[in-house]
């Protein structure tokens, strides 16, 4: 377990077993709100350099985890140690497989969401008790339906996959509201494991092109691939300013 503090927030990178422990602990002391988890990757930080919403999401979230090899390369390098990502959909599969909590999806088509909802409980016998779509904003009324469906089923985790730009903040704006124990952000993971989408061969994860992948297949994604390179740059020269003004402090 390494914790690694950029200029605003705390990432963490662990193995997945380390991570469910956490998301365990958040389960059994939580007994008030919802926790909010991130699974941060390089979109999300670009967010929150545009959104304050997003950004006071990640600031006081109860975990915010590496789901990038953007992410765990900045780190790798301003940590002096090779530091891996932990993909937020193969934390999907650890916590459908080794836990029995209840889980409710939310996000996508309900056509996908459902469709993700019978692949997980038929491959894990996973104990998901509900699933909504993700188009909750055209009326206050969904959205009241929405919060009173999952009030209704008290799912301990509550999965959210939304479009970057609205997931986070969304999360945090409505996180009183939540009736669960954990809120987790889990982007486009309903697509690929409805198997709208295919996951990409892990050559191209080892070589940190899932981005590329997913582009081919959804080359809409194009707008949003090009905000890559100035987020990356974002968090590179956040985590050296972060480094400079420790060195500073202390020499």
């Amino acid at each position: 377990m390494f914790l690694f503090q950029t200029k605003d927030f705390k990432i963490l990178f662990a193995t997945s077993e380390f991570i469910l422990k956490e998301i365990d602990n958040l389960i059994t002391k939580n007994n008030y709100s919802a926790s909010q988890v991130v699974t941060l990757n390089l979109l999300i930080y670009f967010q929150t350099k545009v959104d304050k919403t997003a950004y006071s999401a990640l600031k006081n979230a109860k975990l915010v985890i590496c789901d990038s090899f953007g992410v765990a390369l900045v780190c790798s390098v301003f940590s002096f140690r090779f530091l891996r990502h932990q993909p937020g959909i193969e934390l999907i599969d650890k916590l459908c497989k080794e836990r029995k909590y209840k889980i409710y999806l939310l996000g996508s088509t309900q056509k996908v969401v459902e469709e993700a909802k019978n692949n997980l409980v038929l491959k894990y016998n996973a104990n998901i008790v509900g699933s909504h779509h993700g188009y909750i904003f055209s009326s206050e009324e969904l959205l009241k339906e929405v919060l009173y469906d999952i009030e209704k089923k008290s799912p301990d985790i509550l999965l959210v996959g939304l479009p970057t730009e609205l997931q986070e903040s969304w999360i945090w704006r409505n996180l009183n509201k939540l009736k669960c124990k954990v809120v987790i952000g889990v982007g486009g993971s309903f697509d690929v494991i409805s198997g709208k989408l295919k996951r990409a061969p892990k050559v191209f994860r080892i070589l940190g092109l899932e981005w590329f992948f997913r582009l081919v297949q959804q080359p809409w994604r194009f707008l949003r691939i090009i905000k890559l390179p100035l987020a990356l740059a974002l968090l590179f020269f956040d985590c050296l300013s972060s480094k400079l003004k420790k060195y500073g402090k202390y020499k």
